[in-house]
């Protein structure tokens, strides 16, 4: 496996744990928090996908442009139901998540053949696609604690299988202590 592929399948294996760990989301766990001062896990699904649209704006328009953004009206400003959480449905944030990934991976696949070259305020395209895995892992795990501060705590096994073997082997594997 070539450099460019090997960095195309680690965010296509960032996208494969980010999914599992969405569908640890449920209409119960939405509004969890993972401090009490940190945002509803929700809302940090829908931040993942801005952030990717907000970086795509920069360095490639019309895929960013092209994508809606989940929770900011027109005028900037967090759009939240009286629970403090989000109004869009979890189905259709973890849609618009897909649509980014997408669109983030599209986009560095296009950038990596033209080597040095930066891509947008990025030094290389690989840069913009570690700050991408970055962001989203620190995420991940405040998601992660959410999940545990409100009881729902994924088992170990789901962990190994869902997260650390999807890194180590690009596929979900069962857990066999």
């Amino acid at each position: 496996m070539d450099l460019s592929t090997a960095l195309l399948e680690s965010w296509d294996r960032e996208v494969r744990i980010l999914d599992a760990i969405a569908t640890r989301v449920t209409e119960e766990t939405r509004a969890a928090l993972p401090s009490p001062d940190g945002w509803p896990l929700d809302r940090h699904l829908a931040h993942i996908h801005n952030v990717r649209k907000g970086w795509l704006v920069e360095t490639a328009p019309e895929r960013g442009e092209a994508l809606p953004t989940i929770f900011r009206s027109d005028e900037g400003e967090l759009v939240l139901d009286e629970a403090g959480t989000l109004p869009a449905g979890l189905d259709e944030i973890k849609r618009l998540l897909g649509l980014s990934a997408g669109a983030v991976r599209d986009t560095v696949a296009e950038a990596l053949p033209d080597g040095d070259a930066p891509l947008g305020p990025y030094t290389h395209p690989v840069h913009f696609l570690m700050h991408m895995i970055w962001h989203e892992g620190w995420h991940a795990g405040l998601i992660l604690t959410g999940l545990r501060l409100a009881g729902h705590e994924p088992s170990e096994e789901w962990e190994e299988e869902q997260v650390w073997s999807v890194w180590r082997f690009g596929v979900p594997t069962p857990w066999t202590g």
